[in-house]
C-alpha cells in the first residue's frame, strides 16, 4: 500500500507563511513609498518656507539700502531694514518672519570685504556702498518624511531654511534732455546766490547777433546741442525726437550755440501744436502757461493759480491726466500761428514736456571764438509755453523743478535702475 509523499510541511503552512512574507515586504514598501511621496511634499513645504524668507530678506535689504546715504546713521538703515523684512510672513502666510536686530543686518564698503553689523563695522560711513539681509527659521516640522525614520540607520528631524539678500544703491532712469544749457543760479543775469526755488520760472538769454561770440543777455538759460555740434538742424532733431538721453558726464563740454530763430516748429510739436504737418510725439497735454494762463507765475505743475480774468486754471499734472489741448493764441497771447492737435493724439502722447538739461557756468561765456562750455551738474525742467513764430525776441520760459539727482525728481523715469553714473535719483537694487 503506497503512502503520499510529504516535505516535512503542508501546503496550507507553506501558503501561510508565504502571506505573512508579503505582508512584511508590503509594509516596508508602504512605509517607504509614503515616506519618499512624503518627502516629496516636505521638499515642496520648505521651498515654499525658503521663498517666503527671500522675499523677506529682499524686502529688508531694499529698505535697508535706501538710507545708504553716507550721513544717515546705520541704525537708520537697520530699523528700516527690520521693520520692512518683518512684515513677511513664511510656512504659507501663518506666521510671522522674524529678524534679529544687529545680526539680522550687516553692512560693507567692498564686496570683496567682509560684512559686519552697524556697532562693529570700521568702514567709514560715507563708504559704506551694500548692505546685506540673513533672515532664516529652525525647527521647520515635517508632514511625512518622519516616516522614514522606520527604517535602519534613518533620521529625519526638523529643518532648517534661510535666505539672504545684498542691496545697495544707484541711479535711476531719468527723462531725456533737450538741447539747452541752464545757468548756475550764481552764474545767471541777474545772479541768484540763494540758488533757484521748485517752481521757479526761468527765462530764456536773449542772443546776441555776433556770430564770433556766445555772449548772453539777462535770462537763464540758452541753446546748446548736447552732442558737442551747434548746427539748428541738429537742436531740431534732439527736439522733435527723444532729446539727448545718453547723456554727457559732467565735466563733459558741450556746445553753445548762440540764438537760434528756427525751432519753433520742433519746440511747439511736445505741445501738440499743429501747422502744415506734426513734428514728432507730443506731450499728453499741450496745455500752456503764460502770464495769461497762469497769473501766478511759478509752480505751474502742481501749484493753482487762475487766469487773467480770475478763472481758476488745472495745473500740468491735472492738464496731463485729462490730456488737455493747447488753448489756442487768442487764450495765451502769443503767436504760433499753429492749432492744437485733436484728444486722441494727446491720449497717444508721452512724457514730453518733463525734460532734463545741463547746468553750465555762465560766467565763461562771452569770449569770442569760444562755442563750448563743460556741464557742472543736471536740473530737472518743465516746458511751460511754446514759442512764438520764428523764435526771435521770444522770451520762451522753463519751470525749474529741482536737481535731477532729488528723491522726488518728476524728472526720474518710475525711479528704475539707471546706469551707476547716471544723473537720476539713487534708488535701492539688489546686487545678490
Amino acid at each position: 500500500m503506497s503512502r503520499p509523499f510529504h516535505h516535512g510541511t503542508s501546503l496550507p503552512r507553506r501558503q501561510a507563511r508565504q502571506r505573512g512574507a508579503v505582508a512584511i515586504i508590503m509594509g516596508l514598501v508602504i512605509v517607504v513609498l509614503v515616506g519618499f511621496i512624503g518627502l516629496a511634499l516636505d521638499l515642496g513645504k520648505l521651498y515654499v518656507a525658503k521663498s517666503e524668507l527671500q522675499n523677506s530678506a529682499d524686502s529688508c535689504a531694499l529698505s535697508a539700502a535706501r538710507d545708504l546715504t553716507g550721513a544717515t546713521p546705520l541704525a537708520v538703515s537697520e530699523a528700516a531694514g527690520i521693520t520692512s523684512g518683518s512684515r513677511n510672513q513664511a510656512l504659507f502666510q501663518k506666521e510671522q518672519v522674524q529678524l534679529v536686530a544687529s545680526s539680522s543686518v550687516k553692512y560693507t564698503d567692498s564686496l570683496a570685504n567682509p560684512f559686519l553689523t552697524k556697532d562693529a563695522a570700521t568702514y567709514p560711513l560715507n563708504t559704506i556702498k551694500y548692505v546685506r539681509c540673513d533672515v532664516s527659521r529652525v525647527g521647520i516640522a515635517h508632514w511625512f518624511a518622519q516616516v522614514l525614520n522606520a527604517l535602519p540607520g534613518v533620521n529625519i528631524g526638523p529643518s532648517t531654511v534661510a535666505a539672504y539678500a545684498v542691496a545697495t544703491t544707484t541711479s535711476a532712469q531719468t527723462t531725456c534732455a533737450i538741447p539747452v544749457f541752464i545757468c548756475r543760479p550764481d552764474t545767471a543775469n541777474p545772479p541768484v546766490p540763494s540758488g533757484y526755488t521748485i517752481g521757479q520760472w526761468l527765462t530764456t538769454k536773449a542772443g546776441t547777433a555776433d556770430k564770433d561770440s556766445t555772449a548772453y543777455g539777462g535770462g537763464n538759460f540758452g541753446w546748446a546741442d548736447l552732442t558737442g555740434g551747434s548746427s539748428a538742424k541738429e537742436l531740431a532733431n534732439q527736439l522733435k525726437g527723444a532729446g539727448q538721453c545718453n547723456l554727457p558726464a559732467v565735466g563733459a563740454e558741450i556746445g553753445t550755440t548762440g540764438d537760434k530763430a528756427s525751432l519753433a516748429d520742433e519746440w511747439n510739436s511736445r505741445f501738440g501744436i499743429v501747422k502744415s504737418k506734426t513734428l514728432g510725439v507730443t506731450d499728453f497735454t499741450g496745455f500752456a502757461y503764460t502770464d495769461a494762463t497762469w497769473t501766478a507765475k511759478s509752480n505751474a505743475y502742481d501749484g493753482s493759480s487762475s487766469d487773467s480774468k480770475g478763472s481758476a486754471q488745472p495745473n500740468f499734472l491735472a492738464a496731463r491726466k485729462a490730456y488737455r489741448a493747447y488753448q489756442g493764441d487768442t487764450t495765451t497771447g502769443l503767436d504760433t500761428q499753429g492749432t492744437a492737435a485733436d484728444k486722441a493724439t494727446y491720449e497717444a502722447g508721452a512724457d514730453r514736456r518733463l525734460v532734463l538739461a545741463p547746468i553750465v557756468d555762465c560766467t565763461t561765456l562771452g569770449t569770442p571764438g569760444t562755442h563750448k562750455i563743460p556741464v557742472t551738474g543736471w536740473a530737472c525742467l518743465l516746458m511751460i509755453e511754446p514759442m512764438q513764430k520764428g523764435g526771435r525776441n521770444d522770451t520762451v520760459r522753463l519751470e525749474y523743478r529741482g536737481d535731477s539727482s532729488m528723491a522726488s525728481s518728476p524728472c526720474a523715469t518710475q525711479g528704475m535702475p539707471g546706469a551707476g553714473a547716471g544723473v537720476g535719483p539713487l534708488v535701492p537694487v539688489l546686487v545678490q
